[in-house]
């Protein structure tokens, strides 16, 4: 599950939470970065970096309070050849996931009104079942 340390992120981890715990199933959590268009330094690409492993570890340690154990992965795109969208789905359709439980505004506010949703982008674009959490 798309992660960015954000309350409605943290619920979705919740939400998984309650679905490993009931089926068993299996728990990832992504964080994606996306280098700016514009280019960035190398300090400020790895505080980025830095940031998507301390939401990641949020969302881990949510599954350990359950005890449950979760794969955690920091993705970083290429230059700014891609987006957060495409780089989820490129794990999601490599790694056949079954569900994606992600929130429905995370850190990008109110640009991602104007840059298109990431969640919406996700939903009509997975194969698999997608669960939006708001």
């Amino acid at each position: 599950m798309p992660i960015d340390g954000s309350p409605v992120s943290l619920r979705a981890v919740d939400l998984a939470i309650e679905f490993s715990m009931r089926d068993g199933s299996k728990l990832t959590l992504l964080h994606v970065v996306v280098p700016p268009a514009m280019g960035i330094s190398q300090a400020a690409l790895e505080e980025m970096q830095k940031a998507g492993e301390s939401a990641l570890e949020m969302g881990e340690s949510r599954c350990r309070s359950f005890g449950l154990t979760a794969r955690k992965l920091l993705k970083t795109a290429e230059g700014n050849r891609s987006s957060t969208a495409n780089e989820i789905a490129r794990e999601v359709i490599d790694g056949r996931y079954d569900l994606v439980i992600l929130g429905s505004r995370g850190y990008a506010g109110e640009r991602g009104i104007l840059m298109g949703s990431v969640a919406v982008s996700l939903a009509i674009s997975l194969p698999c079942t997608t669960i939006i959490v708001r």
